[in-house]
């Protein structure tokens, strides 16, 4: 059986057209981040499931970005991620703030078709005051009780990596996040693997999932492809430019 339709990573990035949702799964998809770069896409709604790195904060800094939903972007130990910041600090940002749960809630109900999630915990919040669309209802199993309503995030576009896929476009990917969730939501699914084999869905570890073929709409074989995000030497480079044009050109060629 051929592969998915798309293999090629310019011609998979180019069907994104400018002021897209985009929901960055993790690890980051780096090659198809740097190739979103080159292209010079604009206006974009960038989704970070449920927090963003190094891959969002490059698109901030290279001007890809008009809003940005996530629970928060950091770069880990290195501290904090330099463009996002900036722009948070400068207003030149639309940051639409939300914690773990109530964004992975809101892509739950968008892969279940659903038009909102009930989220407890949130009420009173400082993420709740700042966020108009996030509903306070009663809730209809609790007399005297009150619930949070999140609306669905159903991204036009998900950005994910996996390990290897197989002839028939399915897709390992680790268990450790939520990009099967993220793929299920999305109305396309660009994902990039390590390898390709005749299948995987035979010998799977204990910490990888399947992510079948019908979820996946372009497959790009992009070996190394989270690279720099792991290399300390690289991050650090990138953080001595401040999130400047010349840090960012020391990660778009890695």
């Amino acid at each position: 059986m051929a592969l998915p339709p798309t293999t090629s990573l310019t011609q998979a990035i180019a069907a994104i057209p400018d002021g897209a949702s985009v929901a960055l799964g993790r690890p980051a998809a780096m090659a198809l981040v740097r190739e979103v770069i080159r292209q010079g896409k604009r206006d974009l709604h960038l989704i970070g499931v449920p927090t963003g790195g190094l891959a969002i904060d490059l698109l901030i800094a290279a001007g890809a970005a008009r809003s940005l939903e996530t629970s928060g972007v950091d770069l880990g130990e290195h501290g904090f991620a330099p463009a996002f910041t900036r722009a948070v600090e400068q207003g030149t940002l639309d940051l639409r703030d939300s914690t773990c749960p109530a964004l992975l809630s809101a892509i739950q109900a968008g892969a279940a078709g659903v038009s909102f999630a009930p989220v407890p915990g949130l009420i009173g919040t400082d993420v709740q005051c700042r966020r108009p669309d996030f509903t306070i209802v009663d809730d209809p199993y609790r007399p005297g009780q009150r619930v949070v309503l999140v609306p669905a995030i159903v991204p036009q576009f998900a950005l994910l990596h996996g390990s290897r896929a197989d002839a028939d476009g399915n897709v390992v990917l680790g268990i450790e996040y939520d990009d099967r969730l993220v793929a299920r939501a999305a109305a396309q699914v660009i994902v990039s693997v390590e390898r390709l084999e005749e299948t995987v869905c035979t010998h799977l570890a204990a910490d990888e999932q399947l992510l079948p073929a019908a979820y996946v709409d372009h497959l790009v074989l992009a070996p190394a492809d989270t690279r720099p995000t792991d290399d300390a030497e690289s991050v650090r480079e990138y953080l001595d430019g401040a999130g400047t044009s010349r840090a960012k050109d020391a990660v778009l060629h890695r």
